[in-house]
């Protein structure tokens, strides 16, 4: 009879917001301070040992998060309140973790999601108080016409054309579950949200409709998608009016506390 003397490692999940203004984006750069960088010191300095943290998704540099997930392996039970005020108190003021639980042995932040919501914000004036947190447009747009553009959006298709050189993806197919235009005040937003995005897709696509809302481009957003033709896509919105809103996942993901 053979008794285990190691116990498996505990994974614990967690919610991170941020304003990506300052950083190189979520994962680890060479050259800059990443967001994930700064929480792995944290934790280590927490948990008295190295800690590999892993995210929903790699936002870039710029991209805020108002709800990212991520997860890590404890060597042995944590009590997981006591966790975030002390890594809080470690990170900046730019870095907040919040909603840490236990999770179950196989849950994986970015393989488990079930959908990605993004939000981007635009304004059509100089907005102080949103310095870094929204797209200034200087030109008037038909957002009516957007809006209209975008209802050929839902359902799965084929984004290619809206795919940044870099990527690494298998798939170029995104199911697109929700996607709405509003208003915040004069502030306006689109809201997408689908199973998986590709690299820059969210930005690639609010550019090219600002692009086609201002009568840049003569293209239909259905006929630049079946293209799967880059070219033919409009700018890519800058990185400050765009924010990773929620990451979903499964209950059963989760351990009741």
């Amino acid at each position: 009879m053979y008794i285990c003397l190691f116990s498996l490692p505990m994974r614990y999940f967690f919610r991170i917001e941020y304003d990506g203004a300052r950083f190189g984006g979520w994962q680890y750069q060479p050259n800059c301070i990443s967001v994930q960088q700064l929480i792995e010191e944290a934790l280590a300095i927490v948990l008295r040992s190295p800690c590999h943290i892993t995210g929903a998704g790699r936002t870039d540099a710029g991209v805020h998060a108002r709800a990212q997930g991520a997860h890590f392996d404890a060597p042995e039970e944590i009590n997981a309140e006591r966790v975030v005020i002390a890594l809080n108190a470690l990170l900046p003021p730019d870095i907040a973790i919040y909603g840490m639980t236990r999770a179950v042995p196989d849950f994986h932040a970015r393989f488990s999601a079930s959908s990605r919501l993004y939000k981007y914000y635009f304004s059509e004036r100089k907005r102080p108080l949103h310095h870094k947190r929204v797209w200034k447009i200087n030109c008037p747009i038909d957002w009516g016409k957007v809006e209209r553009e975008m209802g050929c959006l839902r359902g799965p298709r084929d984004f290619t054309a809206f795919c940044s050189s870099g990527a690494d993806s298998k798939t170029m197919v995104c199911d697109i579950k929700h996607v709405n235009l509003s208003k915040e005040g004069d502030i306006t937003v689109f809201t997408i949200e689908a199973n998986r995005f590709v690299y820059k897709m969210v930005r690639s696509l609010a550019g090219t409709l600002v692009d086609i809302g201002r009568g840049r481009l003569d293209d239909t957003l259905d006929a630049i998608i079946e293209s799967k033709d880059r070219n033919r896509v409009g700018e890519t919105a800058p990185a400050c009016g765009l924010v990773l809103e929620n990451v979903f996942y499964p209950a059963e993901g989760f351990l009741c506390s």
